[in-house]
């Protein structure tokens, strides 16, 4: 049984501190808290909040669970399971928000366009990122869910968006939910053939982005078929 909010000196509480210091002053367990804005019998918000984050292995998890998986959570009413998902949501759309602001002309900007929100899901998706001669974004559209492969992710779906919608060029970005975002075989085959049909096309494919998470070999969490040499 852990210590109450009401317990806790009035300045060491998390909306407090926030307000007092900033969110960046916060532990994620306390953010998360201040989302549920209450806890249960004989345990705080803080307290659920660490339950979360320990359940779903981090922030990373937490944003990727649904509604029921976290009322699975004792302490996770479904009015609280919704509030975590839209503040998860807000987060996503400010981030593609800012990204689109820019110019989009090389992988991690593209990364932040949609990683957040690839990032998030639990299987495959394939995105293609239009752009104007700029390299500034028209939009995003979605050409396949699920394991992709060449029979999936043909030139007609990616570069069908691009002629109704006048782009200038494509950039190609799918996400690995495993985290490594390491090509396939099957990546690679895919990346060729497209390289192939938007010369036929006259509509550049500048990059193939895979999101995946930061680790050792990939520290921004990303691979860039440009920046390897395939095109």
């Amino acid at each position: 049984m852990g210590e109450l909010i009401r317990e806790i000196p009035e300045e060491e509480r998390p909306r407090e501190r926030l307000r007092d210091r900033g969110a960046g002053a916060l532990r994620d367990a306390e953010l998360v808290a201040i989302l549920l804005r209450v806890g249960v019998k004989g345990a705080s918000a803080v307290h659920v909040g660490e339950r979360l984050l320990q359940r779903f292995g981090g922030l990373d998890g937490l944003a990727r669970a649904s509604v029921a998986d976290l009322t699975g959570v004792c302490g996770v009413g479904e009015a609280k399971a919704v509030q975590l998902k839209a503040a998860v949501e807000i987060g996503v759309r400010l981030a593609r928000r800012r990204a689109a602001a820019v110019k989009l002309d090389d992988a991690s900007r593209i990364a932040e366009l949609v990683g957040p929100e690839l990032r998030l899901l639990r299987q495959e998706s394939a995105r293609v990122v239009l752009l104007n001669a700029k390299l500034h974004l028209i939009g995003v559209e979605e050409v396949s869910q699920g394991l992709l492969d060449q029979a999936l992710v043909h030139a007609r779906e990616v570069f069908a968006p691009a002629i109704a919608r006048r782009a200038y060029a494509v950039v190609l970005v799918h996400n690995h939910p495993s985290g490594d975002p390491t090509p396939s075989e099957a990546d690679i085959r895919i990346t060729r053939a497209l390289r192939e049909s938007s010369k036929v096309l006259d509509v550049p494919l500048l990059d193939h982005v895979i999101i995946g998470a930061p680790s050792v070999a990939y520290p921004e969490g990303w691979f860039s078929f440009k920046a390897a040499g395939y095109l």
